[in-house]
């Protein structure tokens, strides 16, 4: 096996000594400088990836969230009044121990985040 590795090496260099190398012509640096130069290179104004707009819709949908579970999973009493409402939907008790909880958040980020980082870089190194 060796063998036929070492041939092969001999042969590859065998035939780069015969093809050579290839120079740049002379002015080839002059010409890569002026094409950088003739691009236009503005800089953009800093943009947040997820805008003010965004973010206070999120809060507002999590605490409608959070307000619906609870309405549906509590019974609502005053002292004097008592107002029964009925739960529309009954919510399984799930027991997790907090690695799963933690490893559930963090799968649940990625998720979450790969389409909007996917947006950005699509935006930014477009051509």
């Amino acid at each position: 096996m060796e063998k036929q590795f070492n041939r092969e090496d001999k042969l590859i260099k065998k035939l780069l000594n015969e093809a050579g190398t290839e120079k740049p012509s002379a002015d080839f640096k002059k010409r890569i400088m002026m094409r950088i130069e003739a691009r236009n290179a503005e800089i953009r104004p800093y943009e947040p990836l997820i805008s003010i707009s965004v973010w206070i819709g999120i809060v507002f949908g999590v605490i409608i969230f959070i307000a619906g579970v609870t309405y549906l999973n509590s019974d609502i009493s005053f002292p004097g009044f008592n107002f029964d409402i009925p739960t529309l939907v009954n919510i399984p008790d799930f027991n997790l121990s907090r690695t799963m909880q933690i490893a559930f958040g963090f799968v649940a980020l990625f998720f979450l985040q790969v389409p909007f980082l996917k947006r950005f870089l699509d935006r930014e190194y477009q051509l």
